[in-house]
């Protein structure tokens, strides 16, 4: 059983991944976009800034907060990895 506490706690964080171009950020962009429809408990926002795709996460508690934030990095190591074997 949680405590008081325990149920209250929340948490944030934000992503930045920077590209080279704008046409590759955009094209991170629009995929990462996709995964930003699937959280249940929190919720995500990707943006655009410039060469830059910021990702920010909110999460109601920590695990979700944790699980959210790993599944961002592994697709942005993704994209990272095939950008390099393309470019």
């Amino acid at each position: 059983m949680k405590s008081k506490n325990e149920s209250s706690v929340s948490g944030s964080a934000t992503l930045r991944l920077n590209f080279r171009s704008g046409k590759s950020a955009k094209a991170a962009y629009h995929s990462l976009l996709q995964e930003a429809d699937f959280s249940h408990r929190g919720g995500s926002k990707v943006k655009m800034h410039g060469k830059s795709v910021v990702v920010e996460i909110q999460a109601d508690d920590p695990v979700s907060l944790r699980a959210s934030m790993n599944s961002y990095l592994r697709l942005m190591h993704i994209i990272k990895s095939v950008g390099q074997d393309i470019g």
